[in-house]
C-alpha cells in the first residue's frame, strides 16, 4: 500500500500551510502514504535584496534553502503533536522556481496520488489578482490538489461530491472513495431551468418534477457505476441553480470536505469565464478536492 499513494505537500511555510501539512500528515499515517514535503522559493524578490545589501547570491540562495529544510521538518514534527502520532519519516525538499510548477513538476516525477496545499499563503492580496498557487496547480497538473483550509481534528465524515455525469466528476467520485471510503457522502447535481418564464406555474411544477426523478435515477446510477455500494448509500441532491452556488450551499451543512472534477482550462476563457471548480475553490470555507478528468487517481 505504502507504494501506491505518495502525497506531496506543498507548503510555503505559513500559517495556512500548517493546516495543509498537518491534513497531509493525518491522510498519510492512516493509508501508511510516503509522504514528501516541498518549499519552494522564488528567485525574483531575492534580487531586490541581493542589490540592496550587496550579498553573494549563491550563499543567500543556499542559506534560504537551508532555512526552508528546516522550516518543513519543524511543520511536520509539530503535525505530528498535533495529531498526537509518532513523527512520521518524510522526505523534505526546497527549491527555487515558480511554486505551482515545480511542485506540479515534482508531483509528477514522484507519481503523486495527492497533492496538499494551504488555501492562501503570504501573498494573499496578490493571489487575488493572479490566482492562487493551489489554483495554478489544479489547472496545471493531473494529479488530485487538496485544498486544505480547517485545521484536522478529525478524519473527513462528511464528503460532497459535485456531479454533472462527466468524465471529470466520475473521477471526482472515485478519488473520494479512494480518500474517504468509510465517510458519509452527499452527491449534488445541479440543472438550470430555461423554460420557466415560457408556461404556466402547473405546467412548469409537473414538469420540474419529472426531470428531478429521472436526474435522480441517473445519478443514483451513475453513483453505483463509479463504486457506491448498496449499504453505504449517500445522500443525492437535485437542485435547480447555478452549479457552483449549488453545491456551496450543499456543502454548508457540516460538510468536511467537498470534491469536484475540473477540466483544467487554461488561458484567457479561463480568466474571464471561470469554472464550477474555480467557484467552489475560492468560496468554499471548507476543505475542497480537486480531480481532472484522465489524471492518475488510483490510491
Amino acid at each position: 500500500m505504502a507504494e501506491a499513494c505518495p502525497i506531496l505537500i506543498a507548503s510555503d511555510l505559513s500559517d495556512a500551510s500548517e493546516v495543509a501539512v498537518t491534513r497531509a500528515t493525518q491522510l498519510a499515517a492512516r493509508r501508511s502514504c510516503p509522504l514528501t514535503a516541498l518549499h519552494v522559493i522564488q528567485e525574483e524578490p531575492l534580487w531586490w535584496v541581493v542589490k540592496s545589501r550587496d550579498l553573494d547570491p549563491d550563499d543567500l540562495r543556499a542559506e534560504l534553502l537551508r532555512e526552508a529544510l528546516a522550516g518543513l521538518k519543524s511543520q511536520l514534527h509539530e503535525a505530528a503533536r498535533r495529531l498526537a502520532i509518532e513523527p512520521r519519516e518524510s522526505d523534505v525538499q526546497a527549491r527555487l522556481g515558480k511554486p505551482a510548477a515545480v511542485a506540479s513538476e515534482m508531483a509528477a516525477s514522484m507519481h503523486a496520488r495527492l497533492v496538499v496545499v494551504g488555501a492562501h499563503g503570504r501573498h494573499a492580496v496578490r493571489d487575488w489578482f493572479i490566482g492562487t498557487t493551489a489554483e495554478k496547480m489544479v489547472r496545471a497538473g493531473n494529479v488530485p490538489v487538496l485544498v486544505a483550509r480547517v485545521e484536522p481534528t478529525h478524519s473527513y465524515q462528511k464528503v460532497t461530491v459535485a456531479v454533472d455525469f462527466s468524465e471529470s466528476s466520475r473521477a471526482a467520485l472515485r478519488a473520494a472513495l479512494d480518500w474517504t471510503p468509510q465517510a458519509q457522502f452527499t452527491l449534488v447535481h445541479a440543472y438550470e431551468t430555461w423554460f420557466e418564464s415560457y408556461i404556466d406555474a402547473g405546467t412548469y411544477e409537473r414538469l420540474r418534477q419529472e426531470q428531478e426523478e429521472a436526474l435522480y435515477d441517473r445519478l443514483r446510477e451513475f453513483a453505483h457505476e463509479v463504486g457506491i455500494r448498496s449499504d453505504h448509500e449517500p445522500d443525492y441532491r437535485i437542485i435547480a441553480g447555478h452549479p457552483g452556488t449549488a453545491v456551496i450551499d450543499a456543502a454548508k451543512a457540516h460538510t468536511d470536505l467537498t470534491v469536484c472534477g475540473t477540466q483544467g482550462e487554461t488561458g484567457l476563457r479561463h480568466l474571464l469565464l471561470g469554472s464550477v471548480a474555480q467557484h467552489i475553490l475560492r468560496e468554499s470555507k471548507g476543505d475542497v478536492l480537486t480531480v481532472r478528468a484522465g489524471g492518475d487517481t488510483a490510491v
